[in-house]
C-alpha cells in the first residue's frame, strides 16, 4: 500500500509513485513538475525547496521509475522510455502544460520530454544538468562517476536509506547504484545544440561554475543555443546544487516563474 499523500501510476515496467501538493494560495494555481537526479527521490531532492515553490505553484513530485518509492523501470533505465512513462503520468494529471524542471538526470529526462514532443511545457528550468553526455558531442569528458561527487563521506549509504526500505537491503547497490554506472549516451542523453534551437519556450539554467560533472562550458553552450534563456552561474559551486544550495535555487526558480506566469 502506498503511504498517505503518496498517489500511484501504473505503467508497462512497473509503478511510478508521486505526490500532487496543492499550492499555499487561494484560487486556481499553476502546476510545477519537479524531476529529481539519478539515485535520489523527490522528496529528498527538492525538499528543501518545497516550502518556497509551492507557496504560489501546484507541485507534481514523482519518484523516477526504480527509485525510492516507485517499482520498476524501463530495462536499463533508458530515459527515453523513462520519458516515455513520465509523460503518460503527466497527462493523467493534465500537466503536459505544466511549468516544468529537472536537476542533473531530471533535467536530461526534462529535455527529452520537449525534444520528444512528449509535453510542451510552460517552462523549463535546467539544474544542474547536460544536453548530451557525449564527450564527441560536447567536447568534455564526464567523469560520470558516483565517487566523483564532492558530497558527505557518507553520503552513498544516505542514499541507499532513501531506497532501500521500500524494496530490500542492497537493492540500491544492486539496482540504482548499477544502473547508474552503465548508463550511456544512447540510453542517457545526447542531443545536439541545434536540438535546443527548437525549443520554444523560456528556459532558466542554474549551474555550478566548478561543477565536476558537467563543466560551466556546458551551460554557457546550451544558453546560447536556446531562442528564449537565462543563464544563473553559482560561483564556487560544485555538481547538485538543489542540494548545496536550495534557497539560492529556489529564490532564482520564484522569480524565472513569476515572470512567465
Amino acid at each position: 500500500m502506498p503511504e498517505p499523500g503518496v498517489r500511484t501510476f501504473a505503467t508497462a515496467t512497473g509503478v511510478i509513485a508521486y505526490e500532487v501538493l496543492e499550492a499555499q494560495t487561494a484560487g486556481e494555481a499553476p502546476t510545477l513538475v519537479l524531476l529529481h537526479n539519478f539515485m535520489s527521490t523527490g522528496r529528498a531532492a527538492w525538499g528543501a525547496l518545497l516550502d518556497v515553490l509551492n507557496a504560489r505553484y501546484r507541485i507534481l513530485l514523482p519518484d523516477l521509475p526504480g527509485h525510492g518509492r516507485s517499482i520498476g523501470h524501463p530495462f536499463g533505465f533508458h530515459h527515453r522510455r523513462m520519458a516515455e512513462q513520465l509523460a503518460a503520468l503527466l497527462a493523467q494529471e493534465s500537466a503536459l502544460q505544466a511549468h516544468l524542471a529537472g536537476c542533473s538526470s531530471g533535467g536530461m529526462l526534462a529535455q527529452l520530454l520537449v525534444a520528444d514532443r512528449l509535453m510542451q511545457p510552460a517552462t523549463l528550468t535546467l539544474v544542474s544538468t547536460t544536453y548530451s553526455t557525449n564527450p564527441a558531442t560536447t567536447g568534455h569528458l564526464p567523469p560520470l562517476d558516483p565517487a566523483h561527487f564532492q558530497a558527505g563521506r557518507r553520503w552513498m549509504e544516505a542514499t541507499a536509506r532513501l531506497h532501500d526500505p521500500y524494496h530490500y537491503a542492497g537493492y540500491y547497490e544492486e539496482v540504482v547504484l548499477a544502473g547508474f554506472r552503465r548508463l550511456r549516451p544512447e540510453t542517457s542523453i545526447d542531443l545536439h545544440l541545434s536540438d535546443l534551437a527548437h525549443f520554444a519556450l523560456p528556459v532558466c539554467l542554474i549551474h555550478g561554475a566548478e561543477d565536476e560533472f558537467f563543466p560551466v562550458a556546458i551551460p554557457q553552450a546550451m544558453a546560447a543555443a536556446f531562442p528564449d534563456a537565462e543563464l544563473h552561474i553559482i560561483p564556487g559551486q560544485t555538481h547538485g546544487l538543489i542540494f548545496r544550495q536550495p534557497w539560492r535555487v529556489a529564490t532564482t526558480m520564484v522569480q524565472f516563474l513569476d515572470a512567465h506566469h
